[in-house]
C-alpha cells in the first residue's frame, strides 16, 4: 500500500482537527474602553494585548487532550513525543489555571511550566492547534473592536502573529493577509513585504497553479503564498483550505531558502 503524501496526511488530519470546536462562550475578556482601543489603533496593538481572552483551565486542557489524539491518529511520528509532552504537563489545579491563563499572553515560554523537557517544535505544534479553536472564538466574539480594513500592519490585529497567505482582490486588486491562528483577514499594502516592510517584490508561479503566486523577500527570506482573485473562478474561496492544499508551495519557496514567518505562540513576537 502506498504512503499517503504529505498533503493528504495534513488534509486528513485538518478534518478531523475541524471537529474540535469550542462553545461560544468558552473565550471571554473584559470589555476594552474606547479610549485604550484608540490608542492600540494609533501604536498598532493587538487585541490580544488589549483585552486578553479568558480560557477556563478545564476547557482548555479538555480541548489538548483532543488535540492530542488527533496528531497521535494521524501522525504517529510524533505519538512518543505527545504523550511525553502529556506526562510533563501540570496536573494541579492551580498549575492548570496558570498554565491556561499564560498560553493567550504573548511572549510567554510555556516550556518553562511543564515537569520536565520535551520536545520543543512538537509542543509547538500541539499547543498552535489547542489554542486555535480559542483564538478562532476570541476573534468572532471581538470583531466588533476591530477594523480589518484600517489595519493595515504585517501582523494580525487579533493575536499579532504573522500572515499565512494572502489573497488579490478580483475587482480591484487590493491585497488582504490571512492568519493561519485566529483566521482573521485584513487589508494590506498592494506591494511590498508584509514581514519586514521591505518596499521590493518579487513572486515566483507554478505551472498548472496559476490561481497562486508565491512572494518571497531577499531581505528578510520570508514568503508568502498567495492566491490571486483574478484567476480563482467565481467560488467561494476557503482560506483555511487553500492553505492546507498549497503545501507543495511551502515546499518550493523553503527549497530555495525561503521560510515562513508565521510566529508560533511560544515565540515572543506573537
Amino acid at each position: 500500500m502506498q504512503n499517503p503524501s504529505l498533503q493528504e496526511m495534513l488534509v486528513s488530519f485538518h478534518q478531523e482537527f475541524l471537529q474540535i470546536s469550542v462553545r461560544e462562550d468558552a473565550v471571554t475578556f473584559e470589555t476594552p474602553g474606547e479610549t485604550i482601543l484608540k490608542q492600540g489603533r494609533e501604536k498598532s496593538i493587538p487585541l490580544v494585548s488589549i483585552c486578553p481572552p479568558r480560557v477556563k483551565a478545564e476547557d482548555f486542557f479538555a480541548t489538548m487532550k483532543q488535540v492530542a489524539g488527533v496528531i497521535k491518529n494521524f501522525m504517529p511520528d510524533l505519538a512518543a513525543d505527545t504523550e511525553q509532552i502529556e506526562s510533563a504537563l501540570p496536573v494541579e489545579p492551580a498549575g492548570q489555571e496558570e498554565f491556561a491563563a499564560r498560553a493567550f499572553t504573548p511572549g510567554v515560554n510555556l516550556l518553562t511550566y511543564l515537569k520536565s523537557d520535551v520536545p520543543p517544535e512538537t509542543f509547538g505544534f500541539l499547543l498552535n492547534h489547542t489554542v486555535k479553536p480559542f483564538m478562532r472564538q476570541y476573534a468572532v466574539n471581538a470583531s466588533k473592536y476591530f477594523d480589518p480594513e484600517t489595519w493595515l500592519e504585517g501582523n494580525c490585529p487579533v493575536c499579532g502573529g504573522k500572515p499565512t497567505l494572502a489573497l488579490l482582490e478580483k475587482e480591484k486588486g487590493g491585497r488582504y493577509l490571512y492568519c493561519g491562528l485566529c483566521e482573521v483577514k485584513w487589508r494590506f499594502h498592494r506591494l511590498g513585504c508584509p514581514y519586514c516592510a521591505s518596499p521590493e517584490s518579487h513572486f515566483f508561479t507554478v505551472e498548472g497553479m496559476e490561481k497562486y503566486r508565491v512572494y518571497y523577500c531577499d531581505k528578510c527570506h520570508g514568503y508568502i503564498k498567495t492566491i490571486d482573485g483574478a484567476r480563482a473562478g467565481d467560488s467561494k474561496l476557503n482560506l483555511f483550505w487553500e492553505d492546507i492544499n498549497t503545501v507543495q508551495l511551502d515546499i518550493l519557496a523553503m527549497r530555495e531558502g525561503y521560510f515562513n514567518q508565521q510566529v508560533d505562540p511560544q515565540e515572543p513576537e506573537k
